[in-house]
């Protein structure tokens, strides 16, 4: 038995730590599991984001001529470059014409030397703040199927309307109106 020494005026009571517990030597224990991504099988995020662009500031720098930079809405997704010819016509000499405009970017590639992804510009989607632009980009982020049904579908439909859910039916479930 190993008595502990940090409590040099032996005030706190005795300390003691047995060398034979299971977790001193058990190796599951006591090291911490590490690994090292290799290879990247299957990419589930859609690598798109919704956000704004602006101009970058440093106007002397080569990228100024040829980027803007995407700013997405989630500030867990990283910033991208986007190359000028992506942006509306007239982005580069009216930039504050879309200060509020929503973008959809999908992200090409991040540099392992940048701090930034450099991205493509996928479409606009139109003012920041209104319902249906957001509602869109947010589908669109998530990879979410909000294309009209097809014909097929909707002739599954009951085609008298208006329809009501049977009584039997709406004893079989749960209300949650």
């Amino acid at each position: 038995m190993e008595v502990d020494r940090r409590d040099p005026e032996g005030c706190g009571g005795h300390h003691a730590k047995r060398e034979d517990s299971p977790k001193a030597n058990d190796p599951e224990q006591v090291l911490q599991k590490t690994g090292k991504v290799v290879y990247i099988l299957e990419k589930k995020h859609s690598r798109a984001a919704m956000g704004s662009l602006r101009l970058l500031t440093d106007r002397n720098s080569e990228l100024f001529k040829k980027c803007a930079m995407f700013s997405p809405v989630d500030h867990r997704l990283p910033r991208a470059y986007v190359s000028l010819a992506d942006c509306p016509p007239d982005f580069a000499s009216r930039p504050e014409d879309y200060s509020s405009t929503l973008f959809i970017c999908r992200i090409v590639d991040w540099r392992e030397d940048s701090n930034f992804a450099l991205g493509q510009l996928a479409q606009s989607l139109g003012q920041a703040g209104e319902i249906e632009p957001e509602t869109e980009g947010i589908l669109t982020e998530y990879g979410v199927d909000f294309s009209d049904f097809s014909p097929e579908v909707l002739q599954c439909l009951p085609q008298s309307l208006p329809w009501v859910i049977p009584l039997e039916e709406l004893a079989k479930r749960r209300d949650l109106r």
